[in-house]
């Protein structure tokens, strides 16, 4: 049974793991696995993550979810406000062995009804990252523009995916 559920510190180890799973799945082809490993050092730190969860309990509007399949976690995703009424969906990842399971198209549900009112969800997509630009694709998000993107010395084209949402 599949529940989608607001974040929680508890779940920070779990969140870690899949980030490490995923990232290796989706983006070991893409950048180099020094780059990986030290991304998510950073980005997936206890602290970076226990900041996230603090801000996401004293909002309002709960942008950090997770999904539990069976009681176990398996995907988490997170958007940001960006102006009153349109969000960036900011990461979404769940377990490869748990893709094409409709738990993405749970996320995105989710943050429609928790979000209102919401006029637009972007996410921005390495070029490179065919999963999840087929993921984008296939629930109706449209390409509306490119940019290059530079980290740590790694250049790559970036692909703004939008929804329109009518409520």
């Amino acid at each position: 049974m599949l529940t989608i559920r607001f974040v929680s510190n508890d779940d920070i180890p779990h969140i870690q793991a899949i980030a490490r799973e995923t990232w290796i799945f989706t983006y070991g082809d893409i950048y180099p696995m020094e780059y990986i490993h030290h991304f998510l050092s950073k980005a997936y730190s206890y602290g970076n993550l226990s900041r996230s969860v603090e801000r996401d309990l004293q909002s309002a509007k709960r942008n950090f979810l997770i999904a539990e399949f069976n009681n176990e976690v398996v995907g988490y995703a997170q958007t940001r406000q960006v102006n009153e009424e349109d969000y960036e969906l900011l990461r979404i990842y769940i377990r490869p062995g748990y893709h094409k399971q409709g738990i993405g198209n749970e996320f995105i549900q989710e943050f429609v009804q928790v979000l209102k009112p919401i006029k637009k969800m972007f996410a921005w997509v390495a070029k490179d990252n065919h999963i999840g630009r087929a993921f984008y694709e296939k629930r109706g998000f449209k390409e509306v523009e490119e940019k290059v993107e530079t980290i740590d010395g790694n250049s790559k084209i970036q692909i703004k995916y939008e929804l329109e949402i009518t409520n």
